[in-house]
């Protein structure tokens, strides 16, 4: 079984890349709510990108499935660390053009097909490495929305809009998906 975990709530540092950012107290609550809705699914393994609001999302799920979190590079969000810190507004507009131009870099340093790409390559990568495991993967918004969209066949912008930080989607097979709110 496979388990894609939104980062809990980060702290946003204005003049710091979001790849930097780290967790509000927020998110630790929220990952500890996650964390005991998800134990139903005996999970065995942990493994997060490398950006610090997944880094300590993953710690604190992996503290309470008492197993070591690890980590992989290619689990990060869509690179958008160059782009200017904006309002909500005009952060959604451009993540609606990510979504609606997947072929160009519309907002940050990779398009949502590089991302989707690099992303999906780890994910395949990463439950080839947890074999008849229950692997919960703790990444980011923009490339959960681009994989789970193409993997269920649906669009991308709602259900990163319906998406709440520290959100789990259980992926129990193609067609058997269940989003589960912390």
């Amino acid at each position: 079984m496979l388990i894609l975990v939104k980062h809990g709530a980060p702290y946003l540092a204005a003049g710091t890349p979001p790849s930097h950012w780290t967790l509000a107290a927020e998110g630790r609550e929220q990952a500890e709510r996650i964390a005991g809705r998800l134990m139903r699914f005996s999970p065995t393994a942990v493994v997060s990108s490398l950006e610090a609001k997944a880094v300590e999302t993953a710690a604190v799920l992996a503290g309470a499935f008492g197993v070591a979190a690890e980590r992989d590079a290619g689990l990060g969000e869509q690179q958008n660390d160059t782009g200017p810190f904006t309002d909500a507004a005009a952060f959604q507009a451009a993540v609606e053009q990510m979504f609606l131009r997947p072929r160009e870099v519309v907002m940050g340093e990779e398009s949502a097909d590089e991302a989707h790409a690099r992303f999906s390559g780890a994910l395949d990568r990463q439950v080839a490495a947890h074999p008849s495991q229950t692997l919960v993967v703790v990444t980011h918004g923009r490339v959960m929305s681009l994989w789970a969209s193409q993997r269920f066949g649906f669009a991308p912008m709602p259900f990163w809009r319906g998406l709440k930080l520290g959100a789990a989607l259980v992926v129990a097979s193609d067609a058997d998906w269940e989003l589960i709110e912390p």
